[in-house]
Formats: structure tokens, C-alpha cells, sequence
């Protein structure tokens, strides 16, 4: 009974749990989302190798979370609704279903990133080859830029700063020009 009590004092701290969930998506457990789509055929998704991640443990880790986080609901139920404590559980899925909901979005914004890091390499090389007075064909730029592309990945992924630098291309403010759009004036 005393441990109940003592929720008052420390009722926001699973709450807080779930910046950290949020944060195992973004950074950990993205590469599974990547994987599927370069089964579907995205040309800029890169799935890292170094990355150590197991589908279990991410399973594993999202239902601790919110079963740990449903002790605020433990809490309110007991405090406001005076039903036995562990009718607490009882929604318990309500914040399962917001752990996959974070998931969900904290994937889409790693591959989001990814993305973006990939459309800025593209302008520079369609940059590169329109500076130069050379116009390739718009499947020979994406190959260079795919090619390019996933070089300079597994070249960051080897010296051990691939999140680094891909949060580093995905939000420079050095993009290419396009050359064309600026001689059609």
C-alpha cells in the first residue's frame, strides 16, 4: 500500500520512459523499416550492417515499456476511480498501441532522413555533370547517385559515424543549385 502512495511523487517519470522509447526507434530498431523497403525496390534506402539489432529484442522492449508505463494508469485508478489496482492493466494495450504508434513514426522519420540525405546527393551529382557541360540521362544520374550515394555510407558506416553523417546531409543548407532552372530565366 505504501508503494501506491508513493506514486503521487514519481507518476511523470514512465511518462518521461517513452522520449527514450521514442529515441530506441529513431536510432536502433530502423534499419528492419529499411530493409523492407529495399526489398520494394527504394532506391535510396541503405540498410547499415554494423548495426546490431534483433527483432525480438525490440518486441521485448516495447512491451516492457508499456507495461511499465501503465503504472500511471495503475495510479489514476486507484486514486480517482477507487478500483482495485490492477484494473490498471486493463489498459494496458491502450499504450501498447501508442508504443507501436512511436515506432511507427520514429521509423518513418529515420528513413525520412535517409531520403532527404540521398535527394542531396542527387542534385549534386546532377550539379556536377550540368557544371561541366555533360547531360546525362535522368536513369544514368540516378545510378551515379545511387552508386555515390551508398559509397560515401558504407564509407561513414566503416569509420563509425554513418547516423552522423546522414543527419549531416539531411540537413545542410549547401545544396546544389539546379543549373537549368537558373539558365531559364
Amino acid at each position: 500500500m505504501q508503494m501506491f502512495d508513493s506514486l503521487d511523487y514519481w507518476f511523470w517519470t514512465p511518462i518521461l520512459f517513452w522520449i527514450g522509447l521514442y529515441m530506441w526507434f529513431y536510432r536502433v530498431s530502423y534499419p528492419r523499416y529499411l530493409r523492407k523497403l529495399v526489398k520494394k525496390g527504394v532506391k535510396w534506402a541503405f540498410t547499415p550492417k554494423s548495426q546490431g539489432y534483433w527483432l525480438p529484442l525490440d518486441i521485448l522492449f516495447t512491451l516492457i515499456m508499456a507495461l511499465f508505463s501503465a503504472l500511471p494508469a495503475i495510479w489514476a485508478i486507484r486514486k480517482w476511480l477507487d478500483f482495485p489496482w490492477y484494473y490498471g492493466f486493463a489498459v494496458s494495450p491502450l499504450f501498447l498501441l501508442i508504443g507501436f504508434a512511436f515506432c511507427r513514426s520514429a521509423k518513418k522519420k529515420a528513413a525520412h532522413l535517409y531520403q532527404t540525405a540521398y535527394f542531396v546527393e542527387y542534385r549534386r551529382v546532377r550539379y556536377e555533370s550540368e557544371v561541366k557541360g555533360v547531360f546525362r540521362s535522368e536513369a544514368d544520374v540516378q545510378n551515379h547517385t545511387i552508386w555515390s550515394f551508398t559509397k560515401k555510407l558504407k564509407n561513414a558506416e566503416s569509420h563509425g559515424r554513418l547516423w552522423k553523417y546522414v543527419n549531416a546531409m539531411a540537413k545542410t543548407k549547401k545544396i546544389p543549385p539546379d543549373v537549368l532552372a537558373q539558365t531559364m530565366y
